[in-house]
């Protein structure tokens, strides 16, 4: 047999395609009925909780009984087969459980005693077009799975992939605590999926030939093909933005942590923080090393170097400690998924009001520690100095700090990002802007 056509009938979907029942499903699923709109809240509480607590399983089962998708999917099926009432319709009932999730996500976060940033809501504030990607392939395999003469397993899996209620209850918490950051990345992500589902829906009806409704005629089904192609193209623009934005910040990460690596790194030598920061006098690469400082015509030679690693037009500051390397190492502590105190203090306090004090810290380390071990499976360690005196006086890193231990096959790429993710989850837990977060 020839190999294409053998593919072709491998890959074909009309025989298996019941297009009236798919149209009757869609159009029933697109209406919120009571009790949809009852598992809708449910949805929204569950998923607000697993976001509260940083808890993936939570927001997982608050995804699979969420009825979210009945309506895009009617928006995408509606103009797929030019039904106006459908789209119209599946419209009005996706504003309505928008507007509920959003009522019932912020109240949650009001009246929350915890409602700060964990990393299940710092993940859904930035989308990219990797996201895309996800919502509209995930859209494929549901409206591939919708239309089969036999009900199909997939289902379940494409409500998780889309992941169209962590989201939107992200965006319920910006509106909550007044981050319009988080709001506007979160809601922008929602409407992001909701817009790529509803296309590929369209997309796999176009080409299962699903028969138009109506009398519609050529020139109004040419016009809303143009409205979909607008919309795709207005919703996907941010996405390729942003993927392109964090794509260079790794490229950028990978060039300067070879820099430090092959040019300051050093027996005797370390490098356990730094910061690329932009100011009016420029960018600025800061440079914190701890052990054999770097002296004389040693700091003109690293600048030199730099334009190598394509760090043009950065400058080096360079904050130097006299505390060896491997002394870093007295900071230790274990961590196997949780922390159950903090250790390697740099002072011990002798009097009992400062003991009380440790003792409140190292309980508040711990709970925010077991929430950092059991996000980021890569921190095998951590320990906490509360006046670390690494470097300088006058340097911030006199304040709290935090050393963290990573697993030996964790690239520098993903340190980078787990370190500066980790920092902001213990700073607000902590209540301490100035602590810093460093890798041992």
């Amino acid at each position: 047999m020839n190999p294409i056509r053998n593919l072709k009938q491998r890959l074909a979907l009309r025989a298996e395609t019941d297009a009236q029942s798919t149209v009757q499903r869609i159009a029933a699923g697109a209406t919120l009925s009571p009790e949809n709109l009852w598992m809708l809240g449910s949805s929204a509480v569950l998923a607000s909780i697993g976001l509260d607590l940083g808890s993936a399983a939570v927001v997982i089962g608050a995804m699979l009984i969420s009825p979210l998708m009945g309506p895009i999917l009617g928006v995408g099926l509606g103009v797929g087969v030019t039904d106006r009432a459908l789209i119209q319709g599946s419209l009005r009932e996706l504003g309505l459980a928008t507007v509920l999730v959003l009522a019932v996500s912020g109240l949650y976060f009001l009246l929350s005693p915890l409602a700060s940033p964990t990393t299940e809501l710092l993940a859904r504030t930035r989308p990219t077009l990797l996201d895309v990607g996800i919502a509209f392939f995930g859209g494929i395999a549901g409206i591939v799975a919708g239309s089969r003469k036999q009900p199909s397993l997939a289902i379940p899996g494409v409500a998780i992939a889309t992941a169209l209620m962590p989201p939107l209850c992200t965006a319920g918490f910006g509106l909550a605590t007044g981050n319009w950051p988080f709001f506007l990345g979160a809601f922008y992500l929602y409407g992001l999926n909701a817009v790529f589902i509803a296309l590929a829906t369209f997309l796999m009806v176009r080409l299962l030939h699903f028969p138009h409704h109506g009398e519609a005629t050529d020139e109004e089904r040419r016009r809303e093909r143009r409205l979909v192609v607008v919309v795709t193209v207005v919703a996907a623009l941010p996405s390729a933005y942003f993927l392109y934005d964090v794509a260079r910040g790794v490229r950028e990460q990978q060039r300067i942590t070879t820099f430090l690596e092959r040019e300051v790194v050093a027996p005797g030598r370390a490098v356990p923080q730094w910061e690329h920061l932009h100011g009016d006098g420029g960018e600025v690469l800061k440079i914190y090393s701890a052990g054999r400082p770097i002296q004389g015509a040693a700091v003109e030679s690293l600048q030199v170097a730099a334009p190598r690693y394509r760090l043009d037009g950065m400058r080096l500051e360079l904050v130097q400690g006299d505390i060896a390397a491997e002394d870093l190492r007295r900071f230790r502590g274990e961590v196997q998924r949780e922390i159950l105190r903090a250790s390697s203090i740099s002072s011990m306090a002798r009097d009992s009001v400062a003991q009380d004090r440790l003792r409140r810290d190292s309980l508040q380390l711990a709970a925010a520690a077991r929430e950092v071990a059991s996000a980021f499976p890569e921190i095998i360690g951590l320990a906490y100095a509360r006046q670390a005196n690494l470097l300088a006086p006058d340097s911030a890193l006199s304040a709290p700090a935090v050393f963290v231990t990573f697993a030996p096959r964790t690239r520098p790429s993903e340190q980078r990002a787990i370190l500066a993710r980790s920092q902001a989850m213990l700073r607000e837990r902590l209540g301490s802007g100035s602590l810093v977060v460093l890798a041992q």
